[in-house]
């Protein structure tokens, strides 16, 4: 059932949390007003006015984009949108004020409020516990969400009144910041029961969440040197495994064969029986409450597409590197690219050859935007690779918002990652036939990965520092991410944690030009628009069009910078290194 979207928070919760810290208006102050006559409904109407606030997936329903985890990875080097993004190209500018940026503390604020008053509600210890795990969940989310973008903010756990000086306190440390985050995240799995609607926040979803969390800052840590590294390492590394036993029921989802179980996943309209997906975000266009998702790849009303970088990522099916394997050669078309190789890239992206693979290019050429393609540029896209995930053919529509895919927050395979990525990182046992070697069989992917693989030249130069014990291994960890979560918003975190920023300030490239696909008069547009002089060589996909290159510099683009007008207000805050 559609139950979380269902919710209306009342007017009198609304008065009491809508408001920022310097916001807040004194006729609100009576502590406990609501709280006093809150029973269990009341409890969760108030939880409920978290979810849209933190819960994205694809985006608010009746968007029209293709929403917010495609969205999140444009940010970052695999997911190329057709005008350049401002942010992956390091042109983004600090912001003015605190609109559409992390730095809004509305939900902290209602957050502490909650923790301050919930022991006045007459519900029983149990009820009000359990919604205090929620709270600590989103309050630990949010700062989380705070502390990658920022590094140090202000930590707050009581709700501030006009005039105190807290609201014009400095930045605290990320230290202490994420060690309070760890402290609530822990008390949010003490509090939470075991999941048993999938949309809604559990304790098998905190735990998620702590593991996300704690790999992020143990490995940010490693590769920024601040202390305290280890740490969080250990306890994503013992997080992801308590997941992992069979008492929480979790196992990969298989779908209807190993070709096609990795696309299944994603197309599905509810996950509440799903054994892989731990928490997920619903859509129901029967209420008003649809996405757009498969209608605007179809439509090509928002071209993205794979970048050539991540299409490389992919191993041949022989389980050597794309470039190093003799099924394939150098210059080869785009059908001949994508055959034999890592299943998922097939789950990934479209082919242009007829078949269960094509989609929604049905068997057409892809329409590279305002260059090639019919009259409505259907199946167009940045790169060449079409990207499918998500793409579900039953919801094509000349309508918008009848989609009904729902959105895997937490997911089975991305713990499975994190316990393989922490473990290496510390010399534990990364379970790679548990983890990563599982995830390749779930495809029909049968090559396995050894806790001592070979060196892969290609991504030793994506990432030369390594400061684990094993670098190959981490490397080809950190392949696998990129290519089981393809698509999920984590990419730019990823990178930013590896302190890998380096890979945004290199030229984005798509297909090459397949001769056999394209009539000569396409493939001499192709040419013209990418300034392309050499057909085997991949087109080069913004130098042509965008006057500024891409750039990444180290330490500035690592952060976000803090709202100008905010620093303004309040001279105790310093910007981040670069901002100035």
């Amino acid at each position: 059932m559609k139950k979380i979207n269902r919710f209306i928070l009342v007017l009198s919760v609304l008065a009491f949390i809508g408001c920022d810290f310097n916001e807040l208006p004194t006729d609100k102050l009576e502590k406990g007003r609501f709280f006093k006559t809150a029973n269990a409904s009341a409890l969760e109407q108030y939880c409920n006015w978290f979810y849209p606030k933190l819960i994205t997936g694809h985006g608010a329903p009746q968007d029209y984009t293709m929403g917010g985890m495609l969205n999140l990875d444009a940010n970052a080097d695999q997911m190329l949108s057709w005008e350049k993004n401002d942010v992956a190209f390091g042109h983004h500018v600090a912001p003015t004020d605190k609109k559409n940026t992390p730095w809004n503390w509305e939900v902290i604020r209602a957050c502490n409020d909650f923790i301050q008053n919930y022991q006045l509600s007459p519900e029983s210890e149990a009820i009000k516990n359990r919604y205090l795990g929620e709270v600590l969940f989103f309050k630990s989310m949010d700062y989380f969400n705070k502390v990658k973008t920022y590094g140090d903010v202000p930590w707050y756990e009581t709700v501030l009144e006009p005039g105190s000086e807290d609201l014009y306190k400095g930045r605290d440390s990320r230290v202490m910041v994420m060690d309070n985050v760890l402290r609530d995240i822990n008390l949010a799995i003490q509090y939470l029961p075991k999941k048993t609607l999938v949309s809604r926040v559990s304790k098998d979803a905190a735990i998620a969440l702590k593991a996300r969390i704690c790999l992020f800052e143990g490995t940010f840590r490693r590769y920024h040197n601040i202390e305290g590294d280890v740490k969080f390492l250990e306890e994503a590394y013992n997080a992801a495994g308590e997941l992992m036993k069979p008492e929480y029921g979790y196992r990969l989802f298989a779908g209807s064969k190993p070709a096609k179980s990795y696309y299944e996943l994603f197309i599905q309209a509810n996950y509440q029986d799903n054994p892989e997906v731990i928490l997920s975000k619903e859509y129901d266009p029967k209420i008003g409450k649809g996405n757009n998702v498969s209608r605007q790849m179809a439509a090509g009303e928002t071209p993205i597409g794979m970048s050539r970088e991540c299409m490389e990522n992919y191993l041949s099916i022989d389980g050597k590197p794309y470039a190093a394997s003799p099924l394939h050669s150098k210059g080869e078309g785009l059908i001949r690219e994508l055959k034999d190789r890592d299943p998922r890239l097939l789950q990934t992206v479209a082919t242009p050859e007829p078949g269960e693979f094509t989609y929604y290019l049905n068997g057409n050429r892809p329409a590279i935007q305002k260059v090639v393609g019919e009259k409505d540029n259907k199946g167009s896209c940045a790169t060449g690779y079409a990207i499918v995930k998500y793409f579900n053919p039953a919801e094509v529509a000349s309508d918008h918002h009848i989609g009904t895919v729902d959105a895997p927050i937490f997911r089975y395979a991305e713990i499975l990652l994190i316990r393989a990525e922490a473990g290496a990182e510390l010399g534990k046992d990364p379970e790679l036939d548990k983890t990563v070697n599982a995830l390749r069989a779930r495809v029909g992917f049968n090559v396995n990965l050894t806790t001592s693989p070979g060196s892969d030249a290609r991504l030793a130069d994506q990432f030369p520092t390594i400061k684990g014990s094993n670098a190959d291994l981490i490397r080809e960890i950190r392949r696998e991410r990129g290519v089981e979560l393809f698509g999920e918003g984590v990419r730019r975190d990823d990178l930013m944690r590896w302190a890998a920023g380096h890979l945004l300030a290199r030229k984005r490239y798509g297909m090459i030009i397949d001769q056999t696909l394209y009539t000569p008069s396409e493939v001499g547009a192709l040419k013209k628009a990418f300034n392309v002089s050499d057909i085997s060589q991949p087109i080069d996909i913004y130098s042509s069009r965008v006057s500024s290159p891409p750039i990444f510099e180290d330490p500035k683009h690592y952060l976000f910078a803090i709202p100008i007008n905010e620093i303004a207000l309040n001279p105790k805050l310093t910007q981040n290194t670069g901002w100035e």
